[in-house]
């Protein structure tokens, strides 16, 4: 596939539904942690390509739009936002199943941990075939936390270096077995032995003749399926989860908003936390969304109650959006700009397509 950043902006934008800006794609792919796009990422379903995109300019997406609307697979309905057309939507749809890339993705839990898992398996795979090869050999990263770990894991093992190379190559191999050949080939030749340097993703891009973005893409989604797996099934795979258990945190949050939460968990009122840290009753308000979007067991009914929130429900059902002032206008102004948020927050599936 050789046409992923239009793929990926006609996806988005199809999700965003001419909703948000092209700012707002860029702030999705780069992964910026602020509560807006965190919250967008909750209520249109995009959450898989969180960050996943860091490389990606605003130049990029914009002279992309330029030749998607040239195509006439997107129009403007606003400044900077975008909705597609049949024929866009067509093509998208005709794109799709080629994009197996958002199988496995997860951004938004692993965006900001993935190179840090790939360091630690690269390096242990490197460093036990050189040590049995008895090959001396210079550390494919220099990732100093990477380094220390190894050193610290591998001194840990009870086992020798043979029976833990034998153990990581059938949990690999378990792996790559179950991923299609392509992605299985990507996978292995990301990695580095004693005998060969690993691939870089240019290198699979031109031995793949494929776009350098969706060698990037693929590789972050096999990535995800790893860590995926290696922390859900321990048992089956626990060298990987030893790799993975430190590094996957349940709960995405801002800095702010985590302290915000915390004094929410103590039982202080918006206006006690707001008195406590400083900071505009709006401003906590913010912060309630964001953990609203992000906290599965976090409950909205000491802020919405549940007439109000079935109103808010069936209005943003009902208009399909989820513009605020389209549904404050449809539910009368007796409801706040804060309970609506915080309803659609908690339910970011509504009006999915």
């Amino acid at each position: 596939m050789n046409d992923v950043l239009p793929l990926l902006l006609l996806y988005c934008l199809h999700r965003f539904n001419g909703e948000r800006s092209l700012s707002a794609v860029y702030h999705l792919l780069s992964g910026k942690k602020s509560a807006q796009t965190l919250q967008d990422s909750k209520w249109f379903q995009l959450e898989h390509l969180f960050g996943v995109g860091k490389d990606i300019s605003m130049h990029e997406l914009e002279q992309t739009v330029h030749e998607l609307v040239a195509k006439e697979w997107l129009i403007p309905v606003a400044e900077r936002s975008y909705t597609l057309t049949k024929r866009g939507i067509e093509q998208l749809e005709q794109w799709l199943p080629s994009a197996r890339f958002f199988n496995h993705l997860n951004g938004f839990l692993y965006h900001s941990v993935d190179a840090l898992f790939w360091y630690r398996l690269s390096l242990v795979v490197q460093t036990i075939s050189n040590i049995i090869h008895k090959r001396p050999f210079e550390p494919i990263h220099r990732h100093e936390a990477t380094l220390a770990w190894v050193k610290r894991y591998l001194f840990s093992q009870k086992r020798s270096i043979s029976e833990l190379a034998q153990a990581l190559y059938q949990e690999l191999h378990a792996l790559f077995s179950s991923l299609p050949e392509e992605e299985a080939t990507i996978a292995t030749l990301r990695f580095t032995s004693f005998e060969r340097i690993g691939w870089t993703n240019e290198q699979l891009s031109l031995f793949l003749q494929k776009d350098p973005l969706y060698i990037q893409l693929t590789f972050q989604h096999i990535l995800h399926y790893m860590m995926k797996r290696a922390e859900r099934e321990p048992l089956a795979f626990p060298i990987l989860h030893d790799f993975v258990k430190d590094l996957v945190s349940p709960v995405s949050l801002t800095l702010s908003a985590q302290k915000t939460y915390e004094w929410l968990c103590k039982g202080k009122t918006i206006e006690e936390i707001a008195h406590i840290r400083g900071l505009k009753r709006s401003t906590i308000e913010d912060h309630i969304v964001e953990i609203a979007a992000n906290v599965h067991e976090f409950s909205i009914e000491p802020f919405v109650d549940s007439k109000t929130k079935q109103r808010v429900l069936e209005e943003a059902k009902r208009l399909k959006t989820r513009q605020l002032k389209k549904i404050r206008d449809a539910v009368g102004d007796h409801v706040s700009y804060f309970e609506i948020r915080l309803v659609l927050a908690k339910v970011g599936e509504i009006g999915a397509s």
